[in-house]
C-alpha cells in the first residue's frame, strides 16, 4: 500500500506518465499501402520518366520507406518488365533529391 499514499514522488511520476501520453501523436496513417504522399510519388514518377526516358505510364510504384529522417522517402519504381527497379529519394512536397538503379 506504499504506493497510493500521496507522496511528491508519487505525484510527479504520475503528472510526467500523463504528460507524455497527452503528447502521442499517432504515426501518420498508410494510404494505398504507401507512406509517402501522393505527390511524391508522382514527382518520381516524372524523375524516372526523363531520365531513364520511359513513358510515364510504364513507371509504376511498387512501394515506399521513410528515411531516417523525418519527411523523406525512398520509393521503389518499376520502369518495366526486364528491367532494373528504380529507388528514387523524394521529400514530402515532391522534391526528388536522388534517382538510382535499386538493388
Amino acid at each position: 500500500m506504499l504506493f497510493f499514499h500521496r507522496s511528491p514522488v508519487a505525484v510527479l511520476a504520475l503528472a510526467a506518465l500523463a504528460t507524455g501520453c497527452a503528447n502521442y501523436q499517432p504515426p501518420k496513417p498508410i494510404i494505398g499501402g504507401f507512406l509517402s504522399p501522393q505527390i511524391s510519388r508522382t514527382s518520381c514518377i516524372d524523375a524516372v520518366s526523363r531520365e531513364r526516358k520511359v513513358p510515364k505510364e510504364d513507371v509504376k510504384p511498387l512501394y515506399d520507406s521513410q528515411t531516417m529522417e523525418e519527411g523523406f522517402y525512398v520509393v521503389t519504381l518499376s520502369i518495366g518488365a526486364g528491367q532494373p527497379n528504380i529507388n528514387c529519394t523524394v521529400n514530402e512536397n515532391g522534391v526528388v533529391s536522388d534517382v538510382i538503379r535499386a538493388r
